[in-house]
């Protein structure tokens, strides 16, 4: 994958990619749990952070693309809100406490992630994602 597929990915897992018939957009990241349809794809998750390893040098430039970091912060906000207890997963109770946990486990891991990637810190940024691969976190 490169930059610009990276991009273009992160585009329907947050839901902004203008092209709202593409698969990828109804059931990436955000599109998976609206409506929720009771499963969480781990491979969603996955698939949002090698996103993240192909942009990293990204995140260092004098320029960051704005839609980029839009995308990543409104993925990380739009599923925290809907987990919240108040939020429309959360109320309707639609999420397991498991799914719920790991929900927002992904979503702690993509923040951290993000979070070093604008310090310029590539092996913290994916420490926790690497914790999480080889079964330490869960």
């Amino acid at each position: 994958m490169n930059i610009e597929e990276a991009k273009e990915l992160l585009s329907y897992h947050s839901g902004t990619n203008d092209d709202i018939h593409n698969p990828k957009w109804e059931y990436g990241f955000l599109g998976s749990l609206r409506p929720f349809r009771g499963k969480l794809h781990e491979e969603n998750f996955i698939e949002v952070m090698e996103c993240l390893k192909v942009l990293k040098d990204e995140f260092s430039t004098p320029m960051i693309d704005k839609r980029m970091v839009s995308d990543i912060v409104g993925m990380v906000y739009l599923a925290r809100v809907w987990a919240s207890p108040e939020g429309m997963l959360g109320r309707n109770h639609l999420l397991t406490s498991e799914q719920t946990r790991k929900l927002l486990i992904w979503i702690d891991i993509i923040e951290e992630s993000l979070m070093w990637l604008l310090d310029d810190s590539e092996e913290e940024a994916f420490w926790s994602y690497n914790e999480y691969l080889d079964g330490r976190i869960y």
